[in-house]
């Protein structure tokens, strides 16, 4: 049989012949190419124009939504915890690269909390909650805290004591909601890219 038909077998597709084989190489590598570079841009909106934007509700300063966060969860919630946790990995490391907080970037550990939400994305999102937006929006509230908590416990360290509840509302409290509102167009994006390079 020389057709290039591919059998389904789950959520992978099995291709029986050379040339589609070929062809699904490149679309792998059309895939990878299109969602680093989204990554990148994420990661770029989040530490330049995001940053700088005021938050002028209940006196909030200017706090940027985690991008990184929200792109490796999408991934793996979309795809799978392997792409949720090396996009993690990724994001957390190139986040680190451009961090003005030193402490931040000499203990590595954001790439270990991307990766760990990325993976739980996968394993536990797209395997227990319905596969959709508002079910992505509730997970972006438990990794957006745990975000949070994090930051919580860096800025408590370098204290030595815990961080003023007035810098935890001016400061973290609008990170964390506007990562669950960005959730929404950050799991969009990756939808309709997903959508315009399945295979036909």
């Amino acid at each position: 049989m020389s057709g290039e038909r591919p059998g389904r077998s789950g959520d992978r597709i099995r291709y029986r012949s050379v040339g589609s084989k070929r062809r699904v190489l490149g679309e792998q590598i059309k895939l990878a190419v299109v969602l680093f570079l989204t990554g990148c841009l994420m990661i770029a909106l989040e530490t330049t124009v995001c940053a700088r934007i005021p938050v002028p509700l209940f006196g909030w300063e200017a706090a940027a939504p985690a991008l990184g966060l929200l792109f490796s969860m999408a991934l793996g919630f979309l795809y799978s915890e392997r792409e949720g946790a090396i996009a993690g990995l990724m994001a957390g490391w190139l986040l680190d690269a451009v961090s003005a907080n030193a402490s931040v970037r000499g203990m590595m550990v954001l790439p270990l909390l991307y990766f760990l939400c990325g993976y739980l994305s996968g394993i536990i999102g797209r395997r227990r909650l319905a596969h959709n937006l508002p079910s992505f929006m509730v997970f972006s509230v438990f990794g957006g805290g745990l975000k949070c908590l994090f930051t919580v416990g860096l800025a408590a360290l370098e204290l030595g004591t815990l961080p003023p509840a007035s810098w935890v509302w001016r400061g973290l409290a609008p990170a964390w909601a506007l990562t669950v509102v960005a959730s929404a167009a950050v799991y969009g994006i990756l939808w309709i890219e997903r959508k315009w390079l399945e295979p036909g």
